[in-house]
């Protein structure tokens, strides 16, 4: 795929570094399904973009949280949601396959397409800059946290469905 202008979300590095900000905020230390840490990297990376979703009655506080972030939107014309999402996916995929290769993520449960963090530590700097990052989008951060333990992926109601990024109608319920 050749890129005239640069785009975050088409660069597999930063996606590493989006993975390890998740991975730090949200503690994600037990088995998640990769389709899950998929949306999340999407809404961290589009934090503007978790207006569109149908929440939980007692969550659409965060559409106003959403809002404020309308700033960080880029400069011209995107194509859709659920267009973006698939084209990100062999970067997202990319960055997980270097994380399983440098041993931060563990590789039987990436087999299994899902994402399970090892107990290897980061290095000193990127545990900083991802902190950093983090609490400078705190208000992001917590959402997309409640969202990991408060959506099921799968299903009618569930995260694939309220965010129209994957199909759900196919999932066993």
């Amino acid at each position: 795929m050749t890129q005239l202008t640069y785009n975050e979300a088409f660069d597999p590095y930063h996606a590493v570094f989006r993975f390890m900000r998740l991975h730090l905020a949200c503690d994600i230390s037990a088995r998640l399904p990769f389709d899950t840490m998929r949306i999340l990297d999407f809404y961290l990376l589009f934090p503007f973009r978790v207006q569109a979703m149908k929440l939980f009655s007692s969550d659409t506080g965060w559409r106003k949280i959403s809002k404020s972030y309308e700033n960080r939107a880029p400069y011209g014309a995107m194509p859709d949601d659920s267009t973006i999402f698939a084209r990100m996916e062999p970067f997202q995929r990319a960055a997980a396959a270097s994380l399983v290769h440098s041993g931060h993520l563990a590789s039987d449960a990436w087999d299994l397409n899902e994402v399970k963090f090892t107990t290897h530590a980061l290095p000193a700097t990127v545990s900083v800059r991802c902190s950093e990052l983090n609490t400078h989008m705190k208000d992001v951060v917590d959402i997309l946290c409640q969202i990991k333990a408060r959506y099921p992926l799968g299903g009618r109601d569930g995260l694939k469905d309220r965010t129209g990024l994957l199909e759900y109608r196919y999932d066993s319920v």
